[in-house]
């Protein structure tokens, strides 16, 4: 995995020039335990209040697949509010989840670099955060509780045409939110 150990130079991340969309996070989520540190040093680094986080653990299970074989995937996934820890890259560090995470299943580096190691075993996700959607795609405000504001849950990348991506949110009903133009 390309890691700050193994020589990735962190510190160009945040020259002038240098977009947050040329870099991610690739997460090989078959070793994922759920330990959760990641989600708690992200709250702690950035002081987040309940209910907000900068990286989330999702599920996928438990399910049956057949009588011998269970479905149990977890995914650390990085939300709206997520920049990859810009202030630690830029000081050559590498994310605070990144940093903690027990199972060693995150990576963080240039996309190119972490495509190609995605492409060398399945069961792993290369993630781009798409940070202050908010400014980018507008607020989203809850019809019945005005001031009950979200953002938009955008992530773009540019790809080689190998795959493709979408994101659905969770916590969003068909037609409860409206967007409101600045």
């Amino acid at each position: 995995m390309l890691r700050h150990q193994h020589g990735l130079d962190l510190g160009e991340v945040w020259k002038v020039g240098v977009t947050m969309a040329e870099y991610g996070l690739l997460i090989d989520y078959e070793y994922c335990t759920n330990c959760g540190s990641c989600v708690v040093s992200c709250k702690e680094e950035h002081g987040y209040p309940v209910g907000k986080w900068g990286i989330k653990m999702h599920s996928d299970g438990p399910w049956n697949i057949d009588d011998d074989e269970w479905n149990w995937n977890w995914y650390p996934l990085p939300t709206d509010l997520c920049d990859l820890c810009a202030d630690r890259t830029a000081k050559g560090r590498e994310p605070i989840c990144v940093h903690h995470c027990l199972a060693n299943i995150l990576s963080y580096g240039r996309i190119e670099d972490l495509a190609k190691e995605l492409a060398k075993k399945p069961k792993q996700l290369l993630i781009v955060p798409g940070f202050r959607p908010k400014q980018a795609k507008g607020v989203f405000v809850h019809k019945h509780n005005k001031t009950d504001e979200h953002t938009a849950a955008h992530i773009e990348a540019v790809g080689d045409g190998h795959a493709e991506f979408g994101a659905h949110r969770h916590d969003a009903r068909v037609g409860e939110y409206e967007v409101q133009d600045k």
